[in-house]
């Protein structure tokens, strides 16, 4: 399995929650960026909306209402562009994620990576008994270190079953050339080295990661040259891997909805892991 330990995506959390990231077990940061958290600020907007970039992740999301005891289970697949999500303020809610490193996700959600992309899905439409124990272990939880652990112990018990770790070795060479080399190389290039035809990477993307090998590299490459900029917001070349700036801005603005002129460090998210404590 290739390892994604270097890769920490950049992201942007809505400003209307107080967000964290949590580590998994040893056994799963292979597979597994994070666990996370959002819950709302005490002081707000009743109604807000904010935007999701892209990070070449996969997420699962549980939403839980802890005063009326409803949830929802739904699992987000991959995305090239950002997308604008909308909430209502609810003091009595939070949402706890699995973020999932490229391609990993495919070892839980059997569906193919092509039918879950750019879409959110419903899990409890899936009717799998592992999303089920998965459901009730987070719904019966009494604080995020019960989350955590569980989950660790049903995503563990899951990679241990060999059936689920069958995977082709070259898109795990593949991934990492991609990610380990910021997203620069050209499919060309890649499929040349990996002594692969492009049918065959473009099979293997449509199966387990959901974006095309050239798509999925351009979603790195945003990656790299936005997590330069937060680390280096005055010193960061936007043309770096583009044609020019002008390319490298356009693209910025897919990924982000903005001009790098109209964003601020402030505004995204990338530090340390946080240590489990109560919700």
């Amino acid at each position: 399995m290739t390892r994604f330990d270097f890769f920490r995506p950049t992201i942007m959390p809505s400003p209307f929650t107080e967000y964290k990231e949590f580590q998994p077990a040893p056994f799963l940061r292979p597979y597994i960026c994070c666990y996370w958290l959002a819950s709302p600020y005490k002081k707000q907007v009743p109604r807000y909306s904010y935007d999701i970039i892209p990070d070449g992740c996969t997420d699962i999301l549980f939403e839980y209402d802890r005063l009326h005891q409803t949830s929802t289970l739904t699992y987000y697949g991959i995305f090239d562009g950002y997308f604008r999500a909308s909430g209502e303020y609810n003091p009595d809610k939070i949402t706890f994620g699995i973020r999932f490193y490229p391609g990993s996700s495919a070892y839980f959600i059997r569906e193919t990576a092509k039918s879950t992309a750019q879409t959110m899905i419903d899990l409890n439409l899936l009717n799998i008994s592992f999303i089920q124990h998965l459901n009730d272990c987070l719904r019966n939880a009494k604080d995020i270190a019960e989350m955590i652990s569980g989950c660790d112990e049903i995503f563990t018990g899951a990679l241990k079953d060999k059936v689920h770790l069958s995977q082709d070795p070259s898109l795990s060479n593949i991934l990492f050339k991609i990610v380990a080399g910021r997203g620069a190389a050209t499919v060309e290039e890649i499929s040349r080295e990996e002594v692969t035809s492009n049918r065959t990477m473009n099979r293997l993307f449509e199966e387990r990661i959901g974006l095309s090998p050239k798509k999925f590299s351009q979603v790195i490459r945003f990656q790299s040259v936005l997590n330069e900029w937060v680390r280096h917001p005055s010193g960061t070349d936007f043309a770096e891997g583009f044609y020019d700036q002008s390319h490298s801005i356009k693209d910025f603005k897919k990924r982000t909805g903005k001009n790098p002129s109209q964003l601020t460090v402030s505004d995204f998210y990338n530090t340390i892991f946080h240590s489990s404590n109560n919700i």
